[in-house]
């Protein structure tokens, strides 16, 4: 979020300059500006909203949980289990309640009166105010397997002990946005270009290139709040094998798979499914803390990676000489992606994350140890007795400090100057006075 806000100026003037240019004549003329071509343009900028989209719904997300909650009781019928709307708390939900109080203190419990109602997810009433939403079905399941519910309602208890369910959970105007641009891209990008070569437009091979750069940067776009989401999964697995064991937070995957579209626009904010399996068969294992501490360093770095190529190619269309566009692309990339605040953060977070974690997850009431008598299948490589905190190793922090230090290195290193003195990218000014000589 913090780096999202980061970059609200940049955004606020790439905008208005995109919005000057196409729906005013001042860049392009009125011939140009007319015509059919430019009109399926303005439409395919629609979806290159998708970065303020997505920064502005994390924000009302985080700072808006009262209206969210609010919103989610009335659309999903969520109802007190012990109060007027329903008939009196049952045994399940009882003991569902009981459990919440043992791993997530504080959680309110609310059923969903709806055939299709949320199976169990969580959700914020206020900013300290959280809840549990369950169907009829899962309180039947609760019943009928007891192990399997408790899978899935551990995995829910530790969203709500990380703090999560303020940005993710049911009613998250954040993950609705981040599943919804597949449509958006459909509808703004697509759509416009199918529409120019049905009408026979003399402009639909030009759109082609914009086409192409609104599919390269949309997947940029969501590349870190994607893997941020898959992570908060990943961990809620790791927390939910620590006390059922592995073989049955498995079978509660397999139960809750969905098919159809849901399933693939479900797939951007929740991991795939043979990875949450892969994740879950090594969960005891020193590769699965690594991993999900290495997430956030290497979507950066990822990020990096993809967005360079694209800058330099682009550099090439604008005119400029291949190996010109290179050491310009990378040295912008030098200058604006391994920034070196950025890094030195990542690197600080890493490394004091032991120090941090538990004042963090007190923060959200999450308790030091949870009495359970429950007793999975025996585990002696596991991290700590089931039920309880499950920390990470000091080794596994110090090796995955190592991947934030050495590109901190890279990016403490001088600049080679090259993004200056490229034609395309030089200041306006410069331009300026370069054609004031040639006239």
């Amino acid at each position: 979020m913090a780096m999202y806000l980061s970059q609200v100026p940049g955004s606020v003037t790439w905008w208005h300059e995109q919005i000057l240019d196409l729906w005013t004549d001042r860049t392009y003329g009125a011939a140009v500006v007319s015509g059919s071509g430019f009109a399926a343009l303005r439409v395919m900028t629609v979806s290159q909203a998708m970065p303020f989209l997505v920064m502005a719904s994390g924000v009302a997300t985080v700072l808006l949980p009262h209206l969210r909650g609010r919103y989610t009781e009335w659309r999903h019928h969520l109802v007190d289990p012990g109060g007027a709307d329903a008939d009196g708390p049952s045994s399940a939900v009882r003991s569902v309640q009981r459990l919440l109080d043992q791993h997530a203190p504080g959680t309110a419990l609310t059923v969903s009166l709806r055939a299709r109602g949320p199976s169990i997810r969580v959700y914020a009433r206020g900013w300290r105010e959280r809840r549990v939403a369950v169907s009829l079905g899962f309180l039947a399941l609760r019943q009928s397997d007891p192990d399997r519910a408790r899978a899935l309602l551990l995995h829910e208890a530790r969203h709500l002990t990380c703090g999560e369910h303020l940005v993710t959970g049911l009613g998250s105007p954040f993950t609705r946005v981040v599943g919804a641009w597949p449509v958006l891209l459909l509808v703004c990008g697509v759509g416009p270009v199918a529409w120019l070569f049905l009408t026979h437009a003399p402009t639909s091979s030009m759109m082609i290139v914009q086409l192409a750069v609104v599919v390269v940067r949309l997947p940029l776009v969501l590349l870190l709040p994607v893997i941020a989401l898959w992570c908060a999964e990943l961990a809620a697995d790791r927390y939910a094998v620590a006390d059922v064991g592995r073989r049955t937070v498995l079978e509660a995957l397999d139960a809750t798979r969905t098919s159809g579209p849901r399933r693939l626009t479900g797939r951007l904010y929740h991991p795939p499914g043979a990875l949450r399996r892969w994740f879950v068969e090594r969960s005891h294992r020193p590769v699965a803390p690594l991993l999900l501490l290495l997430a956030g360093p290497i979507a950066l770095l990822l990020y990096a990676v993809l967005v360079t190529p694209f800058g330099v190619v682009s550099l090439i269309a604008l005119g400029d000489a291949p190996l010109t566009a290179l050491a310009s692309g990378l040295d912008l990339a030098h200058r604006d992606l391994l920034f070196w605040p950025w890094w030195a953060v990542v690197l600080a977070v890493v490394l004091l994350w032991p120090l941090l974690a538990r004042p963090w997850l007190r923060l959200w009431g999450a308790p030091e140890a949870v009495p359970s008598a429950h007793r999975p299948e025996p585990d002696p490589a596991s991290p700590s007795p089931p039920g309880h905190h499950t920390p990470y190793r000091r080794r596994t922090h110090l090796l995955a400090a190592l991947l934030p230090a050495v590109v901190l290195v890279v990016a403490l290193l001088p600049r080679t100057g090259a993004a200056e003195r490229d034609p395309v990218l030089r200041p306006a000014s410069a331009t300026t006075a370069t054609a004031e000589t040639e006239d």
